[in-house]
């Protein structure tokens, strides 16, 4: 939560710093509209604060997830794998700087074709924060991205009982989640902020520019349909595995106990049955993951059925 109020803040201060600079710099009439604009008819306040929160929330826990991984497993079973090599995709700044580069291209160029409806300075802080925006959001998503990649290196990773038992990959998914959720709100608050704001739409395309600023939803609904329910599909692989390792170390240890067959094989169907069960428990897809995988889509229909 402190990274959320720190993204808040963030937003804000951007709000009141650019728009004391306009005080200096515009007619009163120009401070007065940028800062409706800022704080009203764009959002930035909201959509922005979220988005500079999450990007937060991941850059001062993108340690996290590499470390359960190693905890769960050891290096020799992960060098056999290409674990390490998504490790340093993942932590990598520079591959982050490129990418969230290369949106901010993206993003300039939707903005400058939709037109804020300001010249000079105002207009070119307006398009700053939304390039900063979608910046911040890819970075987001780009760490989901190498998250999901090094979850599929390990999913055929030898396992032992313990694995299961420990549970320190339910970090991983339970991270995976909260950042999903977070993202789809950021996305949406963002999108439709901007969807119905006033641009003027002045440039040589008219309003057919007017469809790109549903870009960033375009790209995020299968992204945050995979990511949130892939690495559940891995966790119940090797959790499953590490259940059977399990079983199969009871199973050699009730042979030696003075036990009848029928005794033995009840206890360990039993003891698999509750184990499975906590397994479905765990991993169980509810009611509350389906907005993750429907939100934008509805958005989307939403926004365009308005126009």
């Amino acid at each position: 939560m402190n990274q959320m109020f720190l993204g808040f803040g963030a937003a804000l201060a951007f709000g009141i710093t650019s728009g004391g600079a306009l005080w200096w710099l515009e007619p009163a009439d120009i401070f007065l509209r940028y800062t409706d604009a800022f704080f009203v008819s764009f959002n930035c306040l909201i959509s922005g604060g979220l988005i500079i929160g999450t990007a937060m929330i991941v850059f001062w826990s993108q340690d996290d997830v590499p470390s359960f991984i190693e905890r769960t497993f050891d290096s020799r079973s992960l060098h056999g794998t290409s674990y390490y090599e998504q490790k340093i995709k993942y932590l990598s700044l520079r591959r982050s700087l490129i990418f969230s580069t290369d949106f901010i291209i993206v993003g300039f160029v939707i903005f400058y074709f939709c037109k804020f409806p300001f010249n000079g300075y105002p207009e070119y802080i307006l398009i700053s924060f939304g390039c900063l925006e979608y910046a911040l959001g890819v970075y987001v998503g780009r760490k989901l991205f190498y998250i999901v990649q090094m979850l599929n290196a390990v999913q055929d990773i030898k396992v032992t009982g313990s694995v299961f038992k420990d549970d320190e990959l339910g970090y991983v998914n339970n991270y995976v989640n909260v950042l999903s959720t977070l993202t789809i709100i950021f996305v949406y608050v963002h999108v439709t902020s901007y969807y119905n704001a006033p641009f003027e739409f002045s440039s040589a395309f008219g309003r057919s520019f007017h469809i790109a600023l549903l870009l960033p939803a375009v790209i995020a609904t299968p992204v945050l349909l995979l990511f949130n329910f892939y690495p559940r599909t891995v966790l119940r692989a090797l959790y499953s595995r590490s259940i059977n390792e399990e079983v199969t170390l009871l199973t050699d240890r009730l042979k030696r106990q003075a036990m009848t067959d029928f005794e033995r094989w009840s206890c360990v169907l039993e003891y698999d049955k509750l184990w499975k069960e906590e397994l479905r428990n765990r991993l169980r897809i509810t009611m509350s993951d389906l907005p993750i995988g429907i939100t934008i889509i509805i958005m989307i229909g939403d926004l365009l059925l308005r126009k």
